[in-house]
């Protein structure tokens, strides 16, 4: 029974299998009339019209392409057979009956075609809104945690969880393409651990692309532990198999950690979209803290982390081009959702003038960045003119939503930076991405649905 949509999500097979088994329904009556009723093969006679199953199933089946194909290798039997061909008395060609096969071929193709179009448009909503939901799942528990310190324990002091994280996360400056984040900040995620989680001894490691985990840890916190934990321990491997944090308590009774060992927990640091960049692996803490609660607070602190090092590796672009290149495949993609599924989305462009310094144009960027959700994207833009453009793809918005954003993002720009669009500081454009235009005619701008907005 499916109870969640990835259960009924439809995911079409190989095109070899579909040839195959479209071939293998078209051929499997005339090859069974061949044998077993050698002077009717298509049972043209008979009374029912056997030879429209093969074209309906492999229509309805597999779409227009297969239902079609099938009715004509059918249609093109009966044409051999009806010229006597197969050292089979010669029959007239009931026109009729090979038109009404096409016909039903085509249609149930057809039929096949737009309910799969429609469950693919239901299936990339869903993955974006499902995504967006993870988001603010991840903050609301982090939010949660956060009251629950600040009545409990913090009510005298001005700082909670989130101000914390937000604060780390100020600290993490835009690294040079050639820098390792993981390396250079893994002492201070884990200070965050020891401060914020009560952790008086971990380590991190790093985990590669391909989900391998480094051998040696990138940085320790509070010592080493006495017996050295190995990558392959059943809790490490259970947290990247299960992505998600594995503790001593629920692993003793399901038989995972038989060994008398000292891990107490492996956290993943995992951002929204389900990647793990590193884990901790804690081996000490205070036993009065080892509870449920103190638990929860751990695993949440392991997901903002991955969302803050997700940030803070995308702002690291290796160069331009790829930063490009990356912005353009994105865009490319939305662009094939809007033709295929109807699924449209949003281009703003933030224009500056030319004579915005570098200093001001970073600063706008990043004011910019931190206004995407999860699915956005953006990208910096020079022209030949000299000026600026900050190009935002805003996934599933629609034009109704383009006003308010801008409107937000002007309002922002005004007070902090004092720039103002009836000075000529900054302009918006924004374009409907509805699968119209290519991605190189939205990113010059020079279509007939832009439009633009001088916000005061």
């Amino acid at each position: 029974m499916a109870t969640q949509i990835d259960d009924i999500r439809y995911q079409p097979p190989p095109r070899r299998t579909r040839v195959l088994e479209s071939a293998l329904l078209t051929l499997t009556l005339p090859v069974i009339g061949w044998m077993f009723h050698r002077q009717d093969p298509l049972f043209l006679d008979s009374d029912f019209t056997w030879l429209i199953i093969a074209p309906l199933l492999a229509g309805i089946r597999y779409g227009f392409v297969y239902g079609f194909s099938s009715a004509l290798v059918t249609v093109a039997l009966m044409i051999v057979v009806s010229q006597g061909w197969l050292a089979i008395p010669e029959t007239p060609l009931p026109v009729p009956y090979a038109a009404g096969i096409i016909l039903i071929g085509m249609i149930a193709g057809e039929f096949a075609d737009i309910w799969q179009r429609r469950l693919m448009q239901m299936g990339i909503m869903n993955t974006a809104q499902a995504t967006r939901l993870e988001e603010f799942v991840r903050h609301y528990h982090l939010l949660r945690v956060s009251h629950d310190q600040l009545a409990e324990r913090l009510a005298a002091t001005p700082h909670t969880l989130r101000d914390s994280l937000l604060q780390l996360a100020e600290r993490f400056p835009q690294l040079a393409p050639t820098e390792d984040f993981l390396k250079r900040y893994a002492g201070e995620i884990l200070a965050f651990f020891g401060v914020h989680g009560k952790v008086q001894q971990s380590a991190l490691y790093r985990v590669e692309d391909d989900g391998r985990l480094g051998s040696d840890p990138l940085e320790t916190y509070g010592g080493t532990p006495a017996t050295p934990v190995s990558p392959g321990h059943a809790m490490i491997r259970a947290c990247l198999q299960q992505h998600h944090m594995i503790c001593l308590k629920s692993e003793m009774t399901r038989g995972v950690n038989e060994d008398q060992d000292i891990l107490l927990a492996v956290v993943p640091l995992i951002d929204v979209n389900d990647r793990i960049w590193a884990i901790v692996t804690i081996t000490e803490m205070p036993f009065i803290d080892y509870h449920r609660g103190q638990l929860h607070l751990l695993s949440v602190l392991g997901a903002s982390l991955g969302d803050l090092i997700h940030t803070a590796c995308e702002r690291q672009s290796a160069n331009e081009k790829t930063a490009r290149e990356q912005f353009i495949a994105l865009l490319k993609r939305w662009i094939r959702h809007a033709q295929r599924y109807k699924v449209h989305s949003l281009l703003i462009t933030l224009k500056l003038s030319e004579h915005t310094s570098d200093e001001l144009l970073r600063k706008i960027h990043a004011l910019a960045y931190d206004q995407l959700r999860v699915l956005d994207a953006s990208w910096v833009q020079a022209d030949n003119t000299g000026s600026q453009r900050i190009h935002i793809l805003l996934p599933l918005t629609n034009k109704q939503g383009a006003k308010p954003y801008c409107q937000r993002l002007a309002t922002l720009l005004q007070e902090r930076y004092s720039t103002n669009a009836t000075d000529g500081d900054f302009v918006f454009k924004y374009q409907l991405i509805d699968g119209t235009l290519p991605a190189s005619t939205l990113l010059r701008g020079h279509s007939q649905q832009e439009s633009q907005h001088g916000l005061a």
